[in-house]
């Protein structure tokens, strides 16, 4: 092969782990997860530690996510980081998924603000950003080989709708195609998505990578549009691009473009790294500086559910504190994500800073499920007592990291019974309790509601503890308000019984038909009257807001301007975060009854007053048909609001359009019966669940042949064991081990193979293909 050739054929394929040509990329997004080749996940620099996207989403603040990706930016030239690999922008289509915790909204359009944000403040800086995971990546189960079975209109409104914002206003340096199948075809191989969408609609000029291991065949990608696989995969992967480019299967100028993008990165990105001086740790003044604005962010995206005057607890000298992940705080999420961190703020200690005297009962341990009735007799003995002393109560507790990370999805919806063992015994003995809520997304909260108050923190930080003990003190008037909503029930989620391994979608697990089409989390619950514990947009405050003054003024091209004023009128300083939602025509058309176009944050003095103005495009009044986005004319109504359930102001607006053309109407059930699915979607269908000796390639995973296949069964066992011991004596409920486990029964074999280190043969994984195209299914 002619050098020049054999060269842009090994820049494709990754160098290492965590290197594209000379640039060293790092995972993030609420940190920096700098690590050598080789290195365990948890094997990083140490780092700072801000609150994860489900936490930050909650400020609706892009000028903090700035700051937030200002700080990271400077830790990453620090430790010699080019690119770091974030934002996550993925829908939240369920509260199940177990890796919500980096993720933003149920809603496109608050997404898309932060991320744009996100990535203009880190790359301003001089470091590269990642925008991911591109596209319809919405659950963990079967993540590398489930098919995202996304109607047109609902891909473009909901789940392309925040990466188009980012691209075309923020053009992130790098897009990460996913794991999943959409509509059929891998992404990493999606040409409609990687270059009829990506780079031919929205003009986006950077380089696209592969998630880690996503990438199979390698020049399918590359034709596709995709620039680089990640990581390397271990020679195996040139050896198919060299004989697709000597064949003529890939052309030579699809090459030349992938490995010129790469060029291009390393010029506008690894400049600066080369000038500068690798540190591998941290500047001491820098981590400081990022510590106090990771604990001014979580004060300002703790969100307070409820509070019947029991918080704040001002001029308290003693406070009860029960629950385990007060001792052990969870600050973030398991997987990729998971950043090095020394400092982490105590929440008992913090209260001690202050004077407070602290009393403490674990009541429960963390790691898991099981109660333990030795913890819950001392945490019951001390509410009793604080009951008698009248001294109030706060209780830790939420989801543990044996509920949800990366890797694989929740499997219930409910409280840890051993939290929810205790509460419901401590609120018999005393009504006195506040509940400090820690988790990566929402839970049943039944019993939690029964306490005085309710603080949801998320996972904040390493700065969480004393975050959450100036709010609790009063010294922080809390702001956050709901990314997302709280449902009652899991079964009241309209993807429920379409989602991981719920109800029917065991029977064709690898298929996943977004049945609920453009009806994902507020959008379903608002047109469909469906009760919830709490709605988007909510949250309280230690004041009180106003609005008053409402004008909507016509702009050019069916754009509006909208102002209004809004005064804090109560005693204490804080930030009302209003939201400007548009409610559709009263028809029985297929459509949102309402939805977020604009949002606004404003800082505000006792009796201050202030004006807000908010824009609105044309998208506002938009729908996706014949191929694109089109005003449908009627007449809007223009709503402010403390939350979707607290409007304040309103006024109507007519537009000029088009009709709405759908086959259906608000008549039909959401979620869609399959009928009615499929006069909907549009695509070809796959089998990926019932794959049949004959069809097996390197794409399928262990689980999917191991019915066929006596040494993929043996090769199940010997992974499991391989996981264990790399990970000993860590539980196999640990995160990371579980991590581990699911990529190696559920990842494609191609991925087990290029990640094992040399463990696992190209040749070997080839006889598993092979011993499935050519057994009988195991019974």
């Amino acid at each position: 092969m002619d050098q020049n050739l054999e060269e842009m054929c090994r820049l494709v394929t990754g160098k290492g782990a965590w290197h594209i040509g000379e640039l060293q990329v790092s995972d993030g997004p609420h940190g920096v997860r700098a690590q050598e080749d080789g290195a365990k996940n948890n094997d990083s620099y140490e780092a700072t530690c801000f609150p994860t996207a489900s936490s930050v989403a909650c400020s609706w603040d892009p000028v903090l996510i700035g700051q937030m990706a200002e700080g990271i930016a400077k830790e990453a030239k620090e430790l010699g980081v080019s690119v770091v690999l974030g934002p996550g922008i993925n829908i939240k289509r369920s509260p199940l998924c177990g890796r919500n915790f980096e993720y933003y909204s149920e809603d496109p359009f608050l997404a898309g603000e932060l991320a744009v944000s996100y990535i203009r403040s880190m790359q301003k800086c001089g470091v590269g950003t990642s925008l991911k995971h591109f596209a319809g990546n919405n659950q963990e189960t079967h993540r590398m080989t489930s098919n995202s079975m996304i109607d047109e209109r609902a891909l473009h409104e909901i789940y392309l709708a925040a990466f188009e914002q980012a691209v075309k206003r923020a053009r992130p340096a790098t897009v990460m195609a996913g794991y999943n199948y959409l509509n059929g075809v891998p992404a990493c191989e999606n040409r409609e998505l990687l270059t009829g969408i990506l780079r031919d609609r929205w003009g986006y000029e950077g380089l696209v990578m592969s998630d880690w291991g996503a990438c199979v065949d390698l020049p399918a990608c590359i034709r596709a549009g995709m620039n680089v696989e990640m990581p390397d995969s271990n020679g195996n992967h040139f050896k198919d691009l060299s004989n697709a480019i000597k064949t003529g299967k890939l052309p030579v100028s699809k090459l030349a473009e992938a490995a010129q993008r790469i060029k291009e990165l390393e010029e506008t990105y690894g400049r600066g790294q080369r000038i500068g001086k690798r540190l591998n740790c941290v500047v001491p003044e820098t981590r400081c500086r990022n510590h106090e604005l990771a604990e001014k962010i979580e004060e300002e995206s703790a969100v307070l559910l409820q509070n019947d005057g029991f918080l704040p607890l001002k001029g308290k000298k003693e406070i009860l504190i029960l629950g385990d992940l007060a001792l052990h705080p969870r600050i973030q999420g398991g997987g990729s994500s998971h950043i090095h961190t020394e400092r982490v703020d105590s929440v008992m200690e913090a209260l001690e800073k202050e004077h407070v005297t602290v009393h403490f009962a674990r009541g429960y341990q963390s790691t898991s499920w099981k109660r333990n009735k030795r913890l819950e007799k001392e945490a019951l003995f001390l509410a009793k007592e604080a009951k008698e002393r009248k001294i109030p109560v706060l209780f830790f507790g939420g989801l543990t990291d044996i509920a949800e990370g990366e890797g694989y999805d929740r499997e219930s919806f409910s409280l840890p019974q051993n939290q929810s063992v205790l509460l419901q015994e401590l609120l018999k003995v005393n009504d006195n309790i506040g509940f400090i809520s820690i988790s990566g997304s929402p839970y049943d909260m039944q019993l939690v509601c029964q306490c005085r108050a309710v603080l949801q923190l998320y996972l904040g930080g390493e700065a969480a503890g004393a975050a959450c003990t100036r709010i609790v003190l009063g010294k922080a008037n809390p702001c956050g308000k709901l990314a997302e909503t709280i449902p009652y029930r899991e079964e009241d989620v309209p993807s429920y019984g379409n989602f991981g391994k719920q109800k029917e979608q065991r029977l064709h697990p690898d298929e996943v038909e977004y049945r609920e089409s453009i009806f994902v989390g507020y959008r379903y619950y608002d047109t469909f009257e469906v009760p919830v514990r709490f709605c988007f947009g909510h949250g309280l405050s230690y004041t009180s807001f106003s609005y008053s003054n409402l004008t909507i003024t016509e702009k050019e091209n069916q754009s509006y301007t909208v102002t209004f004023e809004v005064e804090n009128t109560g005693e204490t300083a804080g930030m009302e975060i209003s939201q400007v939602y548009v409610r559709n025509p009263q028809t029985e058309d297929f459509r949102a009854r309402r939805e977020l176009r604009g949002f606004a944050k404003t800082a505000l003095e006792p009796g201050e007053k202030k004006k807000v103005e908010v824009m609105l495009t044309d998208r506002a009044f938009s729908v996706y048909q014949n191929s694109e986005f089109e005003v449908i004319g009627g007449d809007y109504e223009i709503q402010i609001g403390a939350s979707l359930n607290d409007i304040r102001l309103a006024g109507e607006v007519e537009v000029q359009g088009a009709e709405l053309e759908s086959p259906l109407s608000l008549k039909n059930k959401v979620p869609l019966t399959k009928e009615d699915f499929d006069r909907i979607y549009t695509y070809s269908r796959t089998h990926l669940s019932h794959t049949v000796p004959g069809e097996f390639t390197t794409k399928n995973s262990l689980m999917q042949m191991q019915p066929y296949s006596r040494l993929a069964r043996r090769w199940i066992r010997i992974g499991k064991l391989a996981a264990r011991l790399m990970y000993f004596p860590k539980s196999v409920k640990d995160p990371e081990v579980r991590m581990m486990l699911e990529g190696i029964l559920e990842g494609n074999v191609d991925s087990v193979c290029n990640q094992s280190g040399g463990m696992v043969k190209r040749k070997t994984i080839l006889k598993i293909v092979d011993s499935a195209n050519r057994g009988k299914k195991h019974e």
